[in-house]
């Protein structure tokens, strides 16, 4: 077994939309090896915000005309796939243009929430032509990972129209991999990245996600486990009490606070769960249904929700 040697994380530039981060010294053939594995992450496992439905007043399909304005539904369509959001939950969420008067609509006339921001506000969605003219649309903001076609959706209210979204906040990712001297010994490389994003993310926090990501995936191509996050146990001379200590409620009581695997926990969180109460709702066939929740976890979750008295 060859010897690892202390690689160096630096970041060597950031700002809103770029940033340039250094790995080394590399042993020889892990730039490459590293740099692609990070890149493919990157591009294709960042959670990000897109526009998943919109409803326009007056409008029952996408081939409509505004009235007053300048460009069609469809054209508008396109243009509100451009907006870019920085969110901070995982649930959906309902924002609303509400435009009267002319000149352009841009993304700045968007309703934020404390939640969502816009981060492109002067694109321009549409142009209405005179004083009267009135433009409401409802729109819908859901977070995700890469592209994600159309889907049916017979829940949706009359009127809705569907769009695919691509969720991802990285736009690009370069790599560039450079011979590294490590005193005398030249036998060594050194890994850049140039990641771009769309301004809704950090692209040094966006990097440590994926380094999590594969480490995770090799964690459990190594030995078969769940990778568990080592977390400070403090020892109590009093009897453990429950996760609904005192006068929490179970509805009270966050997902973060249960004594669960954090991969565990970020795939409930992306089904909708969020605190103990929600996955009290859930039965097993519920559990089986979400993503990225393997049998063991299941085990796990089960065995907290009848420790806790809920099953």
């Amino acid at each position: 077994m060859f010897n690892i040697p202390q690689v160096n994380f630096k970041v060597i530039k950031k700002d809103e939309s770029n940033g340039v981060f250094e790995f080394a010294p590399l042993n020889r053939g892990f730039g490459y090896s590293l740099g692609s594995a990070l890149r493919r992450t990157l591009l294709t496992s960042s959670v990000g915000a897109a526009i998943t439905k919109v409803r326009i007043d007056g409008v029952s399909h996408q081939f409509s005309t505004i009235e007053g304005a300048k460009d069609d539904v469809l054209h508008m369509l396109l243009s509100l796939k451009k907006v870019r959001f920085a969110k901070t939950n995982l649930e959906p969420v309902e924002l609303e243009i509400n435009f009267k008067g002319n000149g352009d609509v841009t993304a700045a006339d968007i309703e934020e929430t404390s939640e969502v921001k816009v981060i492109n506000k002067d694109l321009v969605i549409n142009s209405m032509a005179d004083a009267k003219s009135k433009l409401k649309v409802f729109i819908t903001v859901e977070s995700g990972i890469g592209y994600h076609p159309v889907e049916e959706d017979e829940s949706a209210p009359r009127g809705t129209i569907l769009l695919d979204a691509d969720f991802s906040p990285v736009v690009s990712v370069d790599m560039i991999v450079d011979d590294y001297r490590v005193g005398r010994d030249a036998n060594y490389e050194k890994l850049t990245l140039n990641v771009e994003t769309d301004g809704s993310k950090d692209g040094e926090e966006l990097v440590r996600n994926a380094a999590k990501a594969l480490k995770e995936y090799f964690h459990r191509i190594e030995t078969g486990e769940d990778y568990v996050e080592e977390v400070e146990v403090v020892e109590s001379n009093d009897e453990t009490q429950s996760a609904t200590v005192s006068n929490l409620s179970i509805d009270e009581v966050a997902l973060e606070e249960l004594h669960l695997p954090t991969r565990t926990i970020n795939a409930l969180r992306k089904a909708g769960i969020r605190t103990l109460g929600d996955l009290a709702d859930r039965n097993e066939t519920d559990l089986f249904k979400i993503r990225n929740l393997g049998e063991k976890s299941i085990k796990e979750i089960l065995a907290l929700l009848e420790k806790e008295n809920l099953r």
